[in-house]
């Protein structure tokens, strides 16, 4: 019986040392924890900037906001304006589809309100090289006069392009695989 004893203690002790083993001391865990912060608050502000995403955001959305006003014009036979400030962008129509001057306002279909007005996030600035910059009933980018045009815009810093013949908006791409002494562009 005191064999049968002494066994079950070794049996005992044996688990008791395995169960240390298994998991984290409480001091290692409060340790591991206090890395991680440390890590964590210096490395953040390297990935994720708030006027950053501002930018990225205010970028995406006149990506769409400018499809929008090219697939409305062709889709409803009036042009669309598109008029551009440091800060905000409007969509107008003619007052009478196809002629008369921009003052009709376009109903935003996210909020169905009008004006069509979207303000840049703080710190995101607007410029265009066509300003404002009208899609004609074909689709096409045009000045107000009726000149087709490609137009150059810049949204927080991020390029977009409108294609004059085809109204195509795009976030034009620079090729990657050339160095950028030796990149070209057709005309």
């Amino acid at each position: 019986m005191l064999e049968i004893d002494r066994d079950r203690a070794s049996d005992r002790a044996e688990s008791n040392r395995r169960d240390r083993r298994a998991g984290f001391t409480l001091v290692e865990a409060v340790i591991l924890i206090s890395i991680i912060g440390i890590v964590g608050v210096s490395a953040a502000p390297r990935f994720l900037s708030i006027s950053d995403m501002d930018g990225v955001r205010a970028h995406r959305q006149a990506l769409n906001d400018l499809r929008y006003a090219h697939q409305l014009s062709t889709a409803s036979g009036c042009p669309v304006q598109v008029d551009f400030t440091t800060t905000n962008y409007t969509l107008t129509q003619r007052s009478g589809c196809r002629s008369g001057s921009f003052t009709q306002a376009v109903i935003d279909p996210t909020t169905n309100q009008s004006p069509y007005l979207v303000t840049a996030p703080s710190g995101v600035t607007i410029t265009s090289t066509v300003d404002p910059l009208v899609f004609d009933t074909l689709g096409r980018t045009t000045t107000t006069a009726g000149v087709v045009v490609t137009a150059t815009l810049s949204v927080g810093g991020r390029a977009l392009e409108a294609i004059g013949e085809t109204g195509l908006v795009r976030a034009p791409r620079l090729d990657r695989t050339q160095p950028t002494s030796s990149r070209h562009t057709l005309d």
